[in-house]
This record gives C-alpha cells, structure tokens and sequence, in this order.
C-alpha cells in the first residue's frame, strides 16, 4: 500500500513539473512570437511595392540577386506578370510581404559581397557585430538590413511616413505613366523619339501631367540640369533626349539596357526607364556586375570645318541610318584605362568631341571625393573663421556663441539627396552626449529659406541651421580645392567639420562615416 501511495504522488509531481515546464515555454515561445510580430512588415511598411517589384526582377544588381532567388514560385509567377508601371496588384503585394516577412528569419541573410555599395545604418552595424542566429535579434537585424538595401520601398522600424508625401509620390508615379503612354503613340507615329516632353503635348498629353506636385517652382525653365530644360512648356521632369545629349543619350541606351532613366523627377528620385519600368532612384550602375560587355555605336566620321546647322543636320541623318552607324564590341574590366580603350575602339577625334566627351564622363564610374591632402592640414590646429551667418530669420549668428563645446559644422546643400539622412545621423549620434558637452549645428551652403525650412521639416531636424548667404565659409575654408575639383562644380557632400571647445579644427570629413566619426568624438570627450 505504502509503494502504491507513493508511486501516485510520484505521478502527480511528474504531471505538474511537465505541466509547470510546458506552460513557461508557451509563454516564453508567446512572448518571442509577439515581440517578432512587432517586427514584421505590414503592408503600410511597402512604401513603393512597384519599385520593389522592378528591382527584384532585374537580377543584375547585386544586391537582389539573392533575395530574388529566395522568393516563393507564386512571388517569382506574379513578379513575370508585373508590367513595371502600374500599381501592383493586391496579390502581388500580399505575396512580397509573406516573403519578406520570411527571410526576416534567415540566418544567412547578410552578405558581404552583394551589400558591398549598400551604406548600412548604425544600428543594422551594431547588429551585425552582435551576430545573432535567432530569435528577435535576427529579425531585428534583417529587417534593418533590407530597409538599408531598398530605403525608398521598405520603411525602417523608426521611419514615420506622410501621408501627404506618399499622395504626392503616387501623383507623381501616375503623370510618369501618362508620360510613357504618349511616348509610346508618339513613337507610333514617327521614327524618331522627341527631342523635349513639350511636343507630347496637346495631342497625346495634357501639359498639367508635365508638373510633379513637389516642384516649388510649378516648372520654370531653368530648374533641370543645365542645357535640359524644356523651352516650351513648363516641365518639372529631366527628359533624357534634349538635343545637346541626343548622341550620348543613343550610345547609353544600347550599352546599359533597359533600365536607364529616359524620365526623371529629382524631387521623388523617381525614374521612368527606356522600357518603361518605374522605379526609384539609381540606375546605380556599380552595383552591377564588375567585368561587362560594352557595346559602342559611332557614326560615320564628318567632315571638319562644318557649318554647325549643316553638321547637326548630318548627325540627325546618321541617326536615322543604320548602314551609317559602325559598331564595336569590346569587354571592359575595372582595371582598365577606360579613356585608353575608348580611344583605340573609337579614334581620338571622337573623344575630343563633345558626344566623346559626355561619353566618357558617362562611362565613368563615381569615384569617391578625392581631397587635397595638402589642403587638409592647414586647416588641423587652426582657428575656425567666424564669418557673417544669418538663422532661418535673418538674424545674424556667431559661431562664437558655441565655443566652450565641442562642435559638430556641417556644410550642405539642401539639393543633395544623401545630406538629410546624413544629417539626421549626427543627431542620433548627439543623443547619446550631454548637450553641454557636444553641439552640431548646419550651414547651407545655398538655397532660399523656404527651400530649407522645407529641408529641415522633411528629415525631421532639431538642429540650428544656419545660412551663409555670401559663400563666405566656402570661400574661407576653400572648400573646392579642399575637394580636389574645378570650382564651377556645385557642393554635393555633407563636409563635417570637428572643432575643440576653443573652435579650432580637429578634423573633417566628407560624407562622414558613422564609426570614424563617433570613434574620433569619444576620443576627445572622456
């Protein structure tokens, strides 16, 4: 009997422990589950799915190379039925989300190599150190990962998104198709493509559909880059057959396919491409593969001493022939002197032209800021220049005012695309600093007060930001030789200057990266 008792409460202990240890793993287990949900996307968190679809279809870039190949056969069917113009459907939508939401939890998501010209944020860095396996630390980390390869499609965990941003993109996307509708009946009755986006209009277009509703100045000439914008019509768009690039233009199309911008908005980096696909941003041509084949096309040598009306006239009819235009296949690999191998497959006397010379320029690819060394160390150990600044106002401000902290200049342009971003990292960075010990402070370098309060509200900015109106810290700094390059060149970089509590240069740094800049700020702060 005495056995038998004891063999019962031998039961009933071994049914609550096992009742005790299931229970705790189901909350635990519950407990991940609901902190990872908090971590997956949502459908609100694909800011431009119709990007996303075309650069997942277009596997020459590096960095969708391997996610295309993890997507399901049903994502990979509904991606093929894409036209890459129009909003993507319901179920498309839905099946890139389950997949993303999926490879959230691969281990392997990470790679070096085809995120080698992705700039990765400071916390999906931290991440990566941290090497996490499983759990909520690797879903965390991938879904930074993928925001920092697509930042204009997915949303990061701290983004908030604007609604009225978001109706302006989707205007902007739904005037980028009407384009390419009357380019594609335009070219249906003519050979030719136009040489401005005006000629589309009456026939094909009404020329409201020629102004993106974020140009603050409704499309006056002058506003696209130099020699590009439309004489005729307003036109808030860079149309990439203007006549003074035609040639260039012609050579491109064949060398780099179809998704080279044929259309552009600059204030959505938003791109119609050749074939017709939308997208955002890029073409980033290094992403692609290193070593590729080039294919050249070069008219028919002209006569020299033409009349230029008489030698544009010639150009256009070379155009028009096929039997005129002489081709010439040839692999490029990075290694090579690019200018030398242009110049033995097209002789010297095109690449002194003008088409050669905006050829080249093209081809070649951005190289970083190069800086003048030399330039560099007159200004370590030296005073910073307290020129006349004004605030957002027009009252007048000293950099003076500062000294006793160290102090974080940064020079910008609100028209660069990366200094809003840029600029928001150095706040991230403060905060985690005593405001007594550290204070960062802007200087645009150009632009009205309402181009740049709009600057500072769109990326969410506490810092001052202040104006020099006369380019003097430019001119004291001297910064164009500073950056190694010809005057006329407009400033495109964030340059941070790093100045001690008594305002005298420590460093500077252009396009700053996050760690050397916070590795040489707990240098000096201790």
């Amino acid at each position: 009997m005495p056995n038998t008792i004891g063999r019962l409460k031998s039961r009933v202990l071994l049914h609550t422990v096992t009742f005790l240890l299931a229970t705790t793993l189901f909350i635990l287990t519950s407990t991940t589950f609901a902190d990872g949900n908090q971590l997956l996307f949502s459908l609100k968190d694909l800011k431009d799915p119709g990007s996303l679809a075309v650069k997942l279809q277009d596997t020459r870039a590096a960095v969708s190379k391997p996610i295309a190949t993890q997507l399901s056969v049903e994502t990979q069917r509904l991606l093929g039925e894409y036209d890459d113009i129009s909003s993507p459907s319901p179920d498309l939508q839905k099946a890139l989300l389950n997949d993303l939401n999926r490879l959230l939890q691969v281990p392997a998501l990470y790679d070096a190599q085809h995120l080698a010209n992705i700039k990765l944020s400071e916390q999906t860095q931290d991440l990566l150190a941290q090497n996490p396996q499983s759990g909520e630390a690797l879903i965390r980390l991938n879904r930074h990962l993928l925001s920092d390869a697509y930042p204009h499609e997915l949303a990061s965990l701290s983004e908030k998104q604007n609604s009225d941003d978001l109706k302006e993109i989707e205007t902007c996307r739904a005037n980028l198709r009407r384009i390419q509708q009357a380019l594609e009946k335009y070219r249906d009755g003519s050979d030719n493509k136009p040489q401005w986006l005006s000629e589309l209009s009456p026939q094909y277009l009404e020329k409201n559909v020629l102004l993106c509703p974020a140009d603050p100045t409704a499309g006056v000439p002058g506003v696209l880059t130099e020699g590009a914008s439309d004489p005729t019509l307003p036109c808030s768009y860079l149309y990439e057959f203007c006549p003074e690039q035609k040639i260039g233009q012609e050579f491109l199309l064949e060398i780099e396919g179809d998704m080279i911008p044929i259309v552009r908005c600059q204030h959505h980096l938003l791109n119609l491409s050749v074939s017709g696909k939308l997208y955002r941003n890029g073409p980033q041509r290094n992403i692609y593969d290193k070593t590729i084949v080039k294919m050249i096309s070069t008219q028919t040598q002209l006569p020299e001493g033409l009349p230029t009306e008489v030698r544009k006239q010639m150009e256009e009819q070379l155009l028009k022939n096929p039997k005129m235009v002489k081709r010439a296949t040839f692999r490029i690999n990075p290694s090579d002197n690019l200018e030398a191998k242009l110049k033995e497959q097209l002789g010297e006397a095109f690449l002194d032209s003008v088409e050669g010379k905006a050829l080249l320029k093209e081809l070649t690819p951005t190289s970083p800021v190069s800086i003048d060394q030399e330039e560099l160390a007159l200004l370590l150990g030296k005073p910073m220049p307290d020129p006349a600044l004004t605030d957002l106002s027009g009252k007048p401000v000293k950099l003076e005012t500062l000294r006793g902290k160290f102090v974080l200049v940064n020079l910008f342009s609100p028209d660069a695309i990366t200094c809003g971003p840029q600029l928001k990292q150095i706040e991230k960075l403060l905060a985690n600093y005593d405001a007594s010990q550290l204070q960062a402070v802007g200087i645009s370098t150009n632009g009205s007060v309402k181009t740049i309060e709009a600057f500072k509200e769109k990326h969410q900015l506490s810092m001052p930001i202040w104006m020099d109106k006369n380019a003097q810290m430019q001119t004291f700094l001297n910064i164009q030789t500073l950056l190694n390059r010809d005057a006329s060149e407009p400033q495109m970089e964030l340059i941070t200057l790093l100045l001690n509590r008594e305002l005298v240069f420590k460093d500077v740094f252009i396009d700053f990266d996050p760690e050397n800049l916070s590795t040489k700020i707990k240098s000096l702060i201790r």
